[in-house]
């Protein structure tokens, strides 16, 4: 039997009808809805794997440097005894390392220019360690028992260390470099800058070195109005950027104060 509705012409475009104007609209709206919100994802999933990875290679300069210029310091002024073959003891000998020009192991600088400051020291390379462990902030091998020298500044934003000519980048990112140095007294320990332990003629009672490191990250930072407690021990505006600030103190061994 032959079905006359099926048959009739406006019941089959009535099925094959297309999508109609507000459908598509609607289609296209939810679609850039969606891409919208990928792409906002897919930048903060960046800014978070940039900031991450900015604290990670800051955490590791700020590591790295404070651990070369401790094994600098903690040897500051350090004097090996010697063995007398004679009286069968053991005995300090009369030369002193001393850091150029000066009576003491200690020398620094407060540098008004560049806002950082200047750290000197001086030791005896022990003649009991061997070739491998013997060596200045360069990395060079030092003689048993020679004096050994170490300067840290900041040039542009790198630390550096120098021995006698040489020198050589440590760190790069370095927004300051201060010093702070502990005199110990009568009245109990005094805490100076370069400039009043100068004016006192104290290098030879340095009995400790606080070193503080300000290191500024590579990657901008949305929280433009922030602030963050710098070396000087004040609020500071991060100015877009990641600070890390990093101190230790270092205790010194005998000086000739």
């Amino acid at each position: 039997m032959c079905n006359l509705e099926s048959s009739r012409p406006g019941a089959r475009r009535s099925r094959q009808r297309g999508v109609g104007l507000i459908e598509l609209l609607v289609g296209m709206t939810i679609g850039l809805l969606v891409i919208a919100a990928a792409i906002g994802t897919l930048v903060i999933s960046r800014g978070t794997s940039s900031s991450i990875s900015d604290i990670s290679q800051l955490q590791q300069q700020g590591s790295f440097a404070l651990r070369v210029i401790g094994v600098q310091l903690r040897q500051t002024g350090s004097v090996e005894p010697g063995f007398d073959d004679q009286t069968k003891l053991f005995a300090f000998g009369a030369t002193f390392p001393t850091y150029g020009a000066t009576s003491a192991a200690v020398n620094g600088s407060d540098d008004a220019s560049s806002g950082s400051d200047t750290l000197s020291v001086a030791t005896m390379a022990s003649q009991r360690l061997p070739n491998t462990q013997r060596q200045d902030c360069l990395g060079r091998a030092v003689a048993a028992g020679a004096k050994m020298q170490a300067q840290f500044r900041v040039d542009g934003n790198e630390l550096k260390c120098s021995v006698g000519g040489a020198s050589q980048a440590l760190i790069e990112n370095v927004a300051d470099f201060q010093v702070m140095y502990r005199i110990a007294s009568g009245a109990g320990t005094r805490i100076m800058n370069a400039t009043d332990v100068k004016t006192a003629g104290l290098w030879g009672s340095v009995t400790a070195i606080e070193v503080c490191l300000d290191l500024k990250g590579d990657e901008p930072t949305p929280d433009l109005g922030s602030t963050y407690l710098n070396c000087h021990g004040t609020r500071a505006a991060r100015d877009g950027r990641l600070h890390l600030v990093f101190r230790n103190v270092f205790d010194l061994r005998t000086q000739n104060g």
